[in-house]
């Protein structure tokens, strides 16, 4: 079996974590307080992730998810939400897959057809993973200095010329925690914290044990999260009120850079960050639903790679526009649909894990 390190275990969830969050301007149903929606959003992640997702990995550190969900459910339920998490990881690849060829289209290549993008962009993140897990967390760990480098670089730049107004984000908590608390969950949780779902797939595959492992996915986490948050901080410090109208306000910051006449243009810069992102979170989706095809059907990781890849190209085109994507995923996935699979499903899954670990630790005192 392939094994990696605490350190691209590491890499790739804060790369993953931070994936194309930077695109939104997350909670806006919170305005100016959307910062602190994120944050507790964050919060109820990191419970998430600690009191579910690795308790289950706790449980069983030697198996992903569909071996866990055969091994307690039983083959005919089991073997039914293994589908549907297959489906599931295709269609958060499928979303990504789509928003990378759309905004390329918007920002980079305006007469290239999106079925050519699309495909472009399926077939790189296939040849990523064709050779393995390890060869796609390598990537992983060689991409993330680089990435979190730019931006800290980004934001500096962005301080240092003065775009940045606290009027627009004080006072806090203008309108209660309630607003708060209904643009933080279900939806943030959903996008992005509760993705780390995905995980339970991966993390067998470390080379630690279970404590170190658990170590280093809390203090990635916080990193991402803090790091999200502060994000949105920016984004809301930066345009206000006009941020939720822009389709990628961080983009539209980046490009009112100008430092000495000598740094300007600096959006396309942050299209690559965001591209980067993208392509890493659509990557992971796609090797998670490798895996769980090559354990359900027992065919060749190769195989698993065309048909994954299959699914997810076909799916791309569900969508008209970018615009449909976007609302569709906001009003819909976010709050009703990925749920169930981030939130629900695992919570169901750890009380089953430890009622029956619990009753055979009885059994065999």
């Amino acid at each position: 079996m392939e094994r990696i390190s605490l350190n691209q275990l590491g890499s790739l969830i804060v790369i993953f974590l931070i994936g194309s969050s930077p695109l939104f301007l997350l909670a806006i149903e919170a305005g100016k307080d959307a910062w602190l929606a994120v944050f507790v959003g964050m919060l109820c992640g990191l419970a998430l992730l600690w009191g579910v997702n690795l308790a289950i990995y706790r449980y069983e550190p030697d198996m992903h998810l569909f071996e866990i969900m055969m091994k307690y459910l039983g083959k005919p339920a089991g073997y039914l939400l293994s589908v549907c998490y297959v489906f599931y990881f295709c269609y958060k690849s499928i979303r990504n897959v789509r928003e990378f060829g759309d905004l390329s289209i918007i920002y980079l290549l305006p007469t290239t057809p999106l079925s050519a993008v699309m495909a472009l962009i399926c077939l790189t993140a296939g040849l990523s993973i064709v050779g393995g897990a390890a060869v796609f967390f390598r990537m992983a760990e060689f991409t993330i200095p680089v990435v979190i480098g730019i931006y800290a670089l980004l934001f500096l730049l962005m301080a240092g010329t003065g775009l940045f107004n606290l009027d627009y984000i004080i006072p806090v908590f203008d309108e209660g925690l309630k607003p708060i608390w209904d643009a933080a969950f279900p939806e943030t949780v959903s996008f992005p914290f509760g993705e780390l779902v995905l995980f339970l797939m991966f993390w067998k595959l470390t080379d630690a044990d279970r404590n170190a492992v658990t170590a280093i996915a809390v203090k990635c986490y916080l990193f991402s999260g803090l790091f999200i948050t502060l994000t949105n901080l920016l984004i809301v410090a930066g345009m206000g009120k006009l941020a939720p109208a822009v389709t990628v306000p961080l983009m539209q910051l980046a490009s009112s850079i100008e430092a000495a006449r000598v740094l300007e243009r600096i959006d396309p810069l942050v299209a690559l960050l965001l591209f980067t992102g993208v392509m890493f979170k659509l990557t992971s989706y796609y090797l998670g639903a490798v895996i769980g095809i090559r354990y359900l059907t027992k065919l060749s990781h190769k195989t698993a790679v065309l048909i994954a890849g299959g699914i997810i190209y076909g799916g791309s085109f569900l969508f008209r526009s970018y615009m449909e994507h976007i609302w569709f995923g906001f009003v819909y996935n976010v709050k009703y649909h990925f749920p169930l699979f981030q939130i629900v499903f695992p919570i169901v899954l750890v009380m089953i894990v430890a009622f029956k670990n619990r009753r055979a630790g009885k059994e065999d005192a």
